[in-house]
């Protein structure tokens, strides 16, 4: 199937179109899906990690408390103070029975209180039966002296004191009176870090899911009912909304593969419990999209090949039969074909074929005169560009010079016409140099100083680095006519015209033409911008004011163009403003 012809086009286009759209549907709807799949998952794994870390709280709250009780018990603090051990059974005791009423006590593992000598020693805990000897020698390698600061809930470790290898967090307290900063004794309480194994024993997630616990700067994978120390992996937010405002999503990677990290503080210290999210099941959905697509591809594929059989037998016949008529009218065989008129489009088409051939003699005909009438316009156009009456006072200048007086002036006033004549005839150089402009204005000027004998005064006081500056051409021409005509004849006294330029900004160069005649109002400057044209006398009827300024905006845009500034019986002041460009079009300067 050759996709040059309509039937081709049409069942491509039909098929691109339905291909497009389908995979369109399928991929909004996909990501839809995955998005609240997502969504969904992100909640419930955000419920259940505020589950866990409700209930990993309550226990860390409890041992919490049991440590403040420790280092601030009366009992405690009088039998590390007190010399002997007379009270060493009874506050044992009570320590015992603390620690047995506390939330958690399953899970201290063990607790040591001694004095800052290590010459009393209470200690007690789930673990004592496992336990290698407590002695002062080794409980001073776990609490030395010199240790005055306090530690805990920073990491998990190993009690130093079991024969098997324990995990626990090991916390740190020295112990003072109230009323003094002089250390009495020191304690150490080994957590079990079953306090947080036995909340997520029947926590089910996927085999490439996983449980993390974070502990300050610490980062554990919780695998087999063991923590293991990680790098802090890099941390990329994800927007998600999520129920708890400290609840954080986050894209990282972990042994290489992406996840969303969904993270919940406990809101003890500074411990947060993490889950990744499965990739698997997005790789699944990947799989499943593609495979989604192929099946696409096919259906649209199948429907492709019947749309091409249904096409073949409904238009080819009729479109072989339009495509002879054509090239029959191609050799000048202009006849009607009725067998191409039948009674759907195509035959409207034919229809349409036949009446183009009727019609095409005549078609061509009209385009000749057409041509002629075009040819006639524009001849025209050429000789209207010059104002007999300019050219008729120009030639009297010239008679009345030839007859009073025998000066070179006569040479000079017929060169210039001369030139100014050629300029005119230059239709196909719209944009010219400002040099060239300004060249073309001496010659028009010349002319009228002579007509006004000698009491116009053309002052130009452009710098030569603007002359290379691009200005569509007769600008400043029917300005300066503008000026003379309407500003200073009217005043019936010698006058000026005063050229100028300046670089208004970065952007912009500013023309200034300006006359010392009798000005006009505003009422009056708006007049000159509504006209078409300049008045009969004016030397170029068809370039007016106003043509002046739309000729300049429709060149370089909006922002340039003519504007006018006046004081009735002072000045008139016409500022251009031109684009820093070269005729050829490049910067300038």
């Amino acid at each position: 199937m050759r996709l040059k012809t309509l039937k081709g086009k049409i069942t491509l286009i039909t098929v691109t179109f339905t291909l497009t759209l389908a995979v369109l549907v399928a991929t909004f709807s996909f990501f839809l899906f995955r998005s609240f799949a997502l969504q969904s998952q992100i909640s419930s794994t955000e419920f259940n990690l505020q589950f866990i870390g409700a209930k990993a709280r309550e226990h860390m709250v409890a041992i919490d408390s049991l440590i403040r009780w420790s280092t601030t018990n009366a009992q405690v603090l009088s039998y590390l103070e007190t010399e002997g051990t007379q009270n060493a059974l009874v506050t044992y005791e009570r320590v015992k029975e603390e620690v047995m009423n506390n939330l958690a006590q399953c899970y201290v593992s063990r607790i040591i209180i001694t004095d800052i000598n290590h010459t009393k020693l209470i200690h007690t805990g789930l673990s004592m039966s496992d336990s290698k000897p407590v002695t002062v020698s080794n409980v001073q390698q776990v609490l030395p002296a010199s240790y005055t600061q306090n530690a805990g809930w920073s990491h998990i470790g190993e009690d130093p004191f079991l024969f098997k290898d324990e995990q626990v967090l090991p916390i740190r307290r020295v112990i003072t009176r109230s009323s003094s900063p002089e250390v009495t004794g020191q304690l150490y309480l080994a957590v079990s870090a079953a306090l947080i194994l036995d909340l997520i024993k029947d926590y089910t997630i996927s085999k490439d899911s996983s449980l993390f616990l974070t502990i300050g700067e610490h980062f554990y994978e919780i695998r087999d009912n063991h923590f293991n120390l990680m790098q802090t992996p890099q941390l990329v937010k994800q927007d998600f909304d999520t129920a708890g405002e400290q609840t954080t999503v986050n894209s990282v990677r972990i042994r290489g593969e992406k996840h969303l990290l969904v993270t919940c503080p406990t809101g003890f210290q500074d411990i947060s419990l993490s889950q990744s999210l499965p990739s698997g099941k997005v790789r699944f959905e990947r799989t499943l999209y593609f495979g989604l697509l192929a099946i696409i591809l096919v259906v649209v594929l199948l429907f492709g090949l019947l749309l091409t059989l249904l096409l073949n037998r409904l238009f080819n016949r009729p479109i072989a039969k339009i495509q002879e008529k054509m090239k029959a009218i191609a050799h000048s065989d202009f006849s009607s074909d009725p067998s191409i008129e039948l009674d759907d489009e195509l035959g409207d088409i034919g229809k349409g074929i036949n009446d183009l051939a009727l019609r095409i003699d005549s078609l061509l005909e009209r385009r000749i005169a057409d041509e002629k009438k075009k040819q006639e316009l524009e001849y025209r156009m050429l000789q209207s560009q010059i104002n007999p009456h300019f050219l008729y006072n120009t030639l009297n200048s010239i008679k009345w010079m030839a007859t009073l007086q025998k000066a070179p002036g006569i040479a000079e006033m017929t060169t210039s016409l001369s030139r100014l004549m050629k300029n005119v005839s230059k239709a196909d150089e719209p944009i010219i140099s400002l040099e060239d402009e300004l060249a073309l204005l001496d010659d028009y000027f010349v002319i009228q100083k002579y007509r006004y004998g000698g009491t116009l005064i053309l002052q130009n006081t452009i710098d030569s680095r603007f002359l290379s500056l691009g200005i569509p051409r007769f600008t400043l021409q029917p300005l300066v006519e503008n000026a003379i005509f309407h500003g200073i004849e009217p005043k019936g006294g010698a006058g000026t015209v005063l050229l100028e330029a300046y670089e208004e900004n970065s952007q912009t160069v500013c023309l200034i033409i300006r006359d010392d005649g009798v000005g006009m109002d505003q009422r009056t400057i708006d007049a000159v911008f509504a006209a078409a044209s300049f008045p009969a006398k004016g030397m170029f009827r068809e370039i007016g004011i106003r043509n002046v300024a739309k000729r300049i905006e429709y060149t370089y845009g909006a922002e340039y163009g003519l504007s006018i500034e006046s004081v009735v019986g002072l000045y008139t002041k016409a500022i251009i403003r031109l684009p820093k460009r070269t005729k050829e079009g490049r910067p300038w300067p």
